[in-house]
């Protein structure tokens, strides 16, 4: 899963990385129990996918993000509360306070006087000043970039004090203020594009402490496609982590991961499968909970893959020829998912529009508009074609996420109705974020989103076609007029009418068939206690995990 965002604090976690259930229903772990907690001990988590970015400028999937929250601290933090995200200063926050200036154009934050990289150098304004320069320059190819379209400068007023100039008062001022901050002193001389940030040694061989960092973890060993090793970052200004080493163990099949936390040899188990979520929390030994309505499955059309994508009526017909109800039944997860017909689910009570709707499943549509196009099937062979081309494209997708692998085939079936010849192709899913977000290599691709807290999350997807979440290319001026307008409101109240319309105007385009709004599964241990989960994401307060003895 992408994250443009997942987890626990920060747009690292709070952007991303498919974004209901009401907040009344956010599940939050904390469980009562006679047997004691210990310190100590290992907490195993089974993963389907390796991380690929440990540095948070560069991050770009759901996991990268969750654990550059473990790693690299932020100057704020936030929490997930009645539907909205309040921001904090606490025990994982960088800055001791924040002040805006008289006319709100202007926030300053005071560091810590005990915060200290791991190597045991001052944290100082001058990195943060190093990593908000860097998220700015085109050839780094940071997911954050838009983050500058509102602000002017950033400057360090001494060692402690830093100070962020902003172009205009607007309510997204804290968020974009809160990206993980990195070390100027280790990054600085490797900064020059994206390649040479990726290739630095502490990035390739981050263990045994030689990743220099400022959260409550440290990587102590990385065995790409295999684990990753956290330990205690025992130079952390604030109470550490109540476990000696939390792993995350690679395991693309999900009945392995199951089969291996039913057997004790993991912890937790993040993502469960949703459809194995019902059998599993009969399971006495294991307990089930939810990251209710961050995520969205969607296919994104690639034009400059297949030319015919960028015509928004084949667009239309390609959606219309999805029976949404008829594959989520078929996968038996209704109760944790619903038909999505835009970006914003059903969490974003001011945005989520309900006059948009899913598209229905109208197939005599679908040939109708494919028929209008030109598409026929001229040779007899049951499928379209048009001056000699046929209707036949290639849909990538994760090969080890088997609910969207069964989707794919149910999909498959129901294009082949309408006359449109799908090839399925499930690769590793590094590799398949490389082709999506790095080359742009592909037609059309089965993915999913894990959506930031913040509703400008949207300019990512579809704003700059130079950002790199913006997978498809997709470009409107109708919605970047209205982003620019609801980025220059000065409230929330102000700007989620603009929002709304280009949600509306980006639903109606159609860059995506938007598929379903889904909730994420994640299986525990009864071992685990102190675990709080809930929509800001799953591992936000790790560094209190313990087990039971």
């Amino acid at each position: 899963m992408f994250s443009l965002g997942g987890g626990a604090r920060g747009p690292g976690s709070a952007h991303r990385h498919v974004w209901g259930l009401p907040a009344a229903a956010v599940l939050v772990a904390v469980l009562t129990t006679c047997e004691p907690s210990r310190r100590g001990g290992s907490i195993v988590i089974g993963v389907r996918a390796d991380a690929n970015a440990l540095l948070p400028v560069l991050q770009t999937g759901g996991l990268d993000a969750e654990i550059g929250d473990l790693l690299y601290r932020g100057l704020n933090s936030a929490r997930w509360e009645n539907g909205a995200l309040r921001y904090v200063i606490d025990e994982l926050s960088l800055s001791e306070r924040w002040e805006f200036g008289p006319d709100s154009t202007t926030l300053t934050y005071t560091l810590r006087p005990d915060a200290v990289w791991s190597d045991g150098r001052p944290i100082a304004a001058e990195d943060v000043v190093f990593t908000y320069e860097l998220v700015r320059r085109p050839e780094i190819g940071s997911p954050f970039i838009d983050f500058w379209e509102n602000l002017d400068s950033v400057a360090a007023e001494d060692p402690r004090r830093v100070t962020f100039h902003f172009r205009r008062r607007y309510p997204g001022m804290l968020f974009h203020t809160g990206i993980g901050i990195i070390p100027a002193h280790v990054f600085a001389p490797a900064s020059g594009d994206r390649a040479s940030l990726t290739g630095h040694r502490a990035l390739r061989s981050p263990g045994g402490g030689n990743l220099v960092v400022s959260g409550p973890f440290q990587v102590a060993e990385w065995r790409r496609g295999d684990r990753l090793v956290l330990v205690p970052n025992p130079r952390a200004f604030t109470p550490g982590p109540r476990v000696d080493r939390v792993i995350f163990r690679v395991l693309p099949d999900e009945a392995t991961r199951l089969l291996e936390l039913q057997n004790g040899a993991l912890d937790a188990v993040h993502p469960a499968p949703l459809v194995r979520a019902k059998e599993l929390s009969a399971d006495p030994r294991l307990r089930i909970e939810t990251v209710p309505g961050r995520y969205f499955d969607y296919i994104a059309w690639h034009a400059k893959g297949f030319p015919p994508f960028g015509d928004p009526e084949i667009r239309r017909a390609l959606s219309l020829a999805i029976d949404r109800k008829a594959i989520l039944a078929g996968l038996g997860i209704e109760r944790y998912a619903t038909p999505a017909a835009g970006p914003y689910p059903p969490i974003f009570r001011d945005l989520a529009d309900p006059d948009v709707t899913p598209d229905p499943y109208l197939p005599d549509s679908a040939r109708a508009i494919l028929a209008g196009k030109g598409w026929r099937d001229a040779d007899g062979d049951g499928v379209l074609d048009r001056g000699g081309r046929p209707f036949r494209f290639t849909l990538l997708l994760d090969a080890a996420n088997d609910r969207r692998s069964t989707a794919a085939q149910i999909l498959q079936a129901q294009y082949r109705a309408v006359g449109i010849d799908v090839r399925i192709r499930g690769i590793e899913f590094n590799t398949l974020l490389d082709l999506i977000f790095e080359g742009r290599d592909y037609e059309a691709a089965l993915l999913g989103w894990q959506v930031a807290l913040q509703p400008d999350y949207v300019a990512e997807f579809f704003g700059d076609p130079k950002n790199p979440y913006n997978v498809t290319g997709y470009s409107s001026a109708a919605v970047d007029s209205l982003i620019g307008l609801a980025r220059a409101a000065a409230t929330e109240t102000e700007g989620a009418p603009y929002w709304r319309e280009a949600a509306r105007t980006i639903a109606r385009d159609r860059p995506y068939a938007f598929l379903w709004f889904f909730d994420e599964v994640v299986a525990l241990s009864e071992r685990v206690r102190g675990a709080r989960i809930d929509t800001y994401g799953v591992f936000q307060n790790l560094h209190e995990w313990t087990l039971v003895r």
